[in-house]
């Protein structure tokens, strides 16, 4: 039951890390190929399909010792290097009562992704199901996180959003 739970918790941070790319793939047709590592997605290649299949985008994801995403780096095909460019990455830990999601891009001039400069926090019950959402941005003349969306929801709404 717990890892059911935990498993669902995962799917809901991996859902809202993906919603980003929401509105583009809505406009076009996608096909994804998983690349597998045992039971693990390790890397997920995103295909625009316009009469062939063209490289669009690429997900590589690092799990730790209990298989939970803890990195999701994204990066875009550029065709005109023929090679994969970094474009954002998002960190996730875990605590017994959180799960923190930092989102940070790609410095192309450092060449090495800025600090994280979005945050989202799932506030989880005694049984790892999120009964909390903040997201944060970071305010960078204040040097601190400023709160931008606090949502209370019960665990009925959270297993029908999963559903």
């Amino acid at each position: 039951m717990k890892t059911a739970i935990l498993k669902s918790v995962l799917c809901v941070a991996i859902l809202f890390a993906s919603a980003l790319n929401m509105n583009l793939m809505a406009q076009e047709k996608f096909v994804t190929n998983d690349v597998m590592t045992g039971d693990l997605v390790t890397s997920k290649i995103i295909y625009r399909q316009d009469g062939a299949l063209y490289r669009h985008m690429k997900h590589d994801f690092k799990y730790d010792d209990q298989n939970r995403v803890v990195e999701k780096e994204t990066f875009k095909w550029d065709s005109n290097k023929e090679e994969w460019m970094p474009y954002c990455k998002i960190d996730l830990t875990y605590t017994s009562d959180q799960v923190v999601l930092n989102y940070g891009k790609w410095n192309k001039k450092s060449k090495a992704y800025n600090e994280a400069q979005e945050r989202n926090v799932y506030e989880l019950d005694g049984f790892n199901i999120p009964i909390a959402y903040q997201n944060y941005k970071w305010n960078g003349q204040n040097e601190e996180w400023k709160i931008v969306e606090d949502l209370k929801f019960s665990t009925g709404e959270v297993f029908y959003a999963i559903n």
